[in-house]
């Protein structure tokens, strides 16, 4: 069975390209970060939802293989495949293509842990989580589409601590 994965694309910027004019490598990890939070979403879940929620999802675990390299203008597009875990992480797999050719440039994993908002591990996904899961991992067999329905509420967006906005 063939796994639908999830795609977004850009145009590389200048200050993303090193001195030599190609995009620096640390970039390719923040290009896997905007596959992964266009992902979330497109099913309902955004990381601004879930920590506004409390819950917080670091990255545990990175890793890049380099092909080719991009440089400034090039369109990419990034794929993003969610993983199926039998434990509370959520590990996604992705690789960078040049467009239109589609050039393989890079490919990746990223591993996430879930925090409550009292900062403790869950050994289980909350709740939220699961249901955005559920909807990636459908989307992935080909059995749904997008579904950008809020799983959360909305909550009124509070200013971080010690800011104090702009004087008007």
């Amino acid at each position: 069975m063939t796994t639908r994965a999830f795609t977004t694309s850009f145009e590389v910027r200048f200050p993303e390209v090193d001195s030599y004019g190609v995009v620096w490598h640390g970039h390719y990890v923040l290009y896997f970060e905007v596959a992964r939070n266009a992902l979330c979403a497109a099913f309902g879940l955004t990381p601004a939802d879930a920590l506004a929620h409390g819950y917080k999802v670091p990255i545990t675990k990175v890793g890049l293989n380099l092909k080719r390299s991009a440089v400034l203008d090039d369109r990419l597009e990034v794929s993003a495949v969610l993983e199926p875990s039998e434990t509370a992480k959520l590990a996604m797999a992705y690789e960078i293509r040049r467009l239109p050719e589609r050039t393989l440039l890079a490919t990746g994993t990223t591993e996430q842990v879930i925090l409550n908002p009292q900062g403790e591990l869950l050994l289980t996904l909350p709740a939220p989580v699961k249901t955005l899961v559920k909807r990636v991992l459908a989307f992935q067999r080909g059995e749904a589409g997008e579904d950008p329905a809020k799983i959360l509420p909305p909550l009124a967006r509070r200013p971080l601590r010690g800011h104090r906005g702009q004087a008007g």
